[in-house]
C-alpha cells in the first residue's frame, strides 16, 4: 500500500493570484523524491475554520498532512489555532517555542531596535507539538501526529522541511523514458505497459518530446515494464538509462 501525503497551502494572497503558489511545487516534489505518493494539494484561505476542515479531513485519508503558511503572530496567521481546532487539542505556551522566537527577536532587534514582535502569541502551539526550529526566521514549524507545520516564507519552510526530512520515507518509484510520437498516437502502448505491468503511466508533453513516466510501489514491476518500454519502436534510445527513483 502506498505511503501517501496531501499538502495544505494557506493564504488569502495564494487565492487572489497575488503570490505563485511555489511552496506546492516544491513540497511534492520533494515528497515526491522520498518515496511519497502526493494525493492532494490544496490551497485555503487564512480562516481557521477552512484549514481545520481540510488537515482533519486530509489526516485521516493519508500518512502524512504538510501545511505551509499561516505562522507568526498577525491577526492573518491562524495556521496553528487551526491545526490544534482539527486534533481536538488545546494551544497552550510552548517554552521551546518561545526560547527560539527570542532568540530570533532579539538577533533582529540588533540591527533594528525598534522592532517589534508578539512574542506571547508566537509561542502558542497545540499541547504535546514537537517544535520545529526555524533557522531561516522567526516562527518555528511544528509536528502533531502526522501533520506537519510548515512556514509561508519560501527560504523558511525550506529549511524547516530539511529538519524533518528523513521522517518522509515511501515506497514509490518511477522511471522516465522519452518518445518523439504525437501523444495521441501513444495511447495503444501506454495501455499496454500499464495492463501488462500493473503500473501507473502518465505521459507529459514537452516542446521537444513526449515524457513518459511509469509510476509503482513494487520494484520490480517497475523495472520490468520500463525494461519492455525501452524495447519498443515508440521509444527514444536512452542515453542515461539510470537505476530508479523515487516518485
Amino acid at each position: 500500500m502506498a505511503t501517501t501525503a496531501a499538502v495544505v497551502t494557506v493564504g488569502d494572497e495564494l487565492l487572489a493570484g497575488d503570490v505563485e503558489n511555489t511552496n506546492a511545487t516544491w513540497l511534492a516534489s520533494r515528497l515526491a523524491d522520498r518515496g511519497i505518493r502526493v494525493r492532494q494539494v490544496r490551497v485555503v484561505p487564512d480562516e481557521v475554520a477552512e484549514i481545520a476542515a481540510a488537515v482533519a479531513e486530509l489526516g485521516q485519508a493519508h500518512t502524512f498532512v504538510v501545511t505551509t503558511g499561516g505562522l507568526g503572530s498577525t491577526p492573518d496567521d491562524v495556521t496553528v489555532d487551526a491545526v490544534a481546532e482539527a486534533l481536538e487539542r488545546p494551544l497552550e505556551a510552548h517554552p521551546e517555542a518561545r526560547a527560539h522566537v527570542e532568540a530570533a527577536v532579539a538577533k533582529i532587534q540588533e540591527e533594528y531596535p525598534e522592532f517589534d514582535h508578539d512574542v506571547e502569541a508566537g509561542s502558542r502551539y497545540p499541547a504535546g507539538a514537537q517544535i520545529l526550529p526555524n533557522e531561516a526566521g522567526i516562527a518555528p514549524g511544528c509536528v502533531c501526529g502526522n501533520v506537519y507545520v510548515l512556514p509561508g516564507i519560501p527560504e523558511e519552510m525550506e529549511a524547516v522541511f530539511d529538519v524533518v526530512a528523513e521522517e518522509f520515507s515511501g515506497d514509490t518509484r518511477s522511471r522516465t523514458a522519452y518518445s518523439q510520437t504525437p501523444e495521441s498516437h501513444l495511447n495503444d502502448l501506454l495501455n499496454e505497459v500499464r495492463e501488462r505491468f500493473d503500473v501507473r503511466v502518465g505521459c507529459y508533453p514537452t516542446p521537444n518530446h513526449r515524457r513518459i513516466r511509469l509510476v509503482s510501489e513494487n520494484a520490480d514491476a517497475l523495472a520490468e515494464a520500463y525494461d519492455w518500454l525501452l524495447r519498443q519502436p515508440e521509444i527514444d534510445p536512452q542515453e542515461d538509462d539510470s537505476t530508479a527513483t523515487s516518485e
